[in-house]
Formats: structure tokens, sequence, C-alpha cells
């Protein structure tokens, strides 16, 4: 879902690389910015690609896809923003399954994609559920 670009990695190896597929073997390594590193309960660290952000009732919502996941989903969060230390950062908070079906049908929507998954029994949250 996240559109691949590319971009200059300042190596000095005379390129743009691909900042989703970085393996040109030039021994730099590729920034990516549109990679967000969130943490699980275990500490562990998770890359997610940022797709966009959604308003919906005045809230703010950000929906990321897992980069590490042979099958990946989309995982939509409100933003919280707090302060501390008089820096400002977000907090990511898990939402409900019914406005996750929502905000989905809402990203598919700004993506101009289609939902490519037709099992109606998976747990990708998108479908009806009966």
């Amino acid at each position: 879902m996240a559109d691949k670009k590319k971009q200059n990695c300042d190596c000095c190896c005379d390129h743009k690389h691909d900042v989703h597929e970085h393996d040109c073997d030039c021994g730099c390594e590729s920034v990516d910015e549109d990679v967000v590193v969130l943490q699980d309960e275990d500490g562990n660290d998770i890359p997610f690609y940022y797709i966009t952000t959604l308003e919906h009732d005045g809230k703010e919502f950000v929906c990321l896809q897992q980069a590490d996941d042979e099958d990946p989903i989309v995982e939509i969060f409100e933003l919280q923003e707090v302060e501390e230390d008089g820096e400002p950062f977000y907090n990511f908070l898990p939402i409900e399954d019914e406005l996750y079906d929502l905000l989905y049908k809402q990203l598919l929507e700004v993506t101009g994609e289609e939902d490519d998954c037709d099992d109606p029994d998976c747990d990708c949250h998108h479908h009806d559920k009966k």
C-alpha cells in the first residue's frame, strides 16, 4: 500500500535507492522516512510503513503497514498528542474493531485501492462480521 519512492542516501554511489528494497550492495544504509518503529509489549522494535493519516469525529488516526511481515496487514491507531519536557510526541492508541472497519473503508477510498483479501474467515478486521 505504501508508495515506493526513490531517494538519495548520501553514500556517493551515484544512484538512487528504492527505499523499501535497499539491496544494491553499495554498503550504505538508506534512510526511509516512511518507516515508523513501534515497540510491542515485550520491548521489541517493529517497523511499519507510514501510509497516511485520517480524520474522523475530530480525531486523527494513523494508518501503518507492517514492514517485516510476509503477509502485512494495515494497523490503524488513534493519535494522541502529548508533551513531555516541553517536547510534543504522539501516543498510538488501539481502536475498536467497528471503528477500524469504518476507517479501513475510508483508507481504501483515499488511496483508490481495493480490498484484495478474498478470505471472509481471515482476521483482517475489514470484513463484515456476521
